[in-house]
């Protein structure tokens, strides 16, 4: 099993239990870890096989800011 990182993803997001809070958008910086299988992917050379940075990193920002939470656990 191979790791994917990726580091310091900044979103905006509404997070809180106070009515201020749920009024604005506050930074959160995430890292993640994703587990997943590559060897496909590095014994081809192809694409095709391979997890897309971008799209990971835009559908969960994408996610998170069409979200609200109370607490910052729940998000995490």
């Amino acid at each position: 099993m191979d790791i994917l990182y990726i580091r310091n993803l900044k979103v905006d997001a509404i997070v809180g239990i106070f009515s201020w809070e749920k009024r604005i958008r506050q930074p959160i910086h995430l890292d993640l870890e994703i587990a997943l299988d590559i060897k496909q992917a590095a014994a081809t050379d192809n694409i095709a096989y391979a997890l897309d940075y971008k799209t990971v990193s835009t559908r969960l920002t994408d996610y998170i800011r069409h979200s609200e939470w109370h607490l910052i656990e729940t998000l995490a």
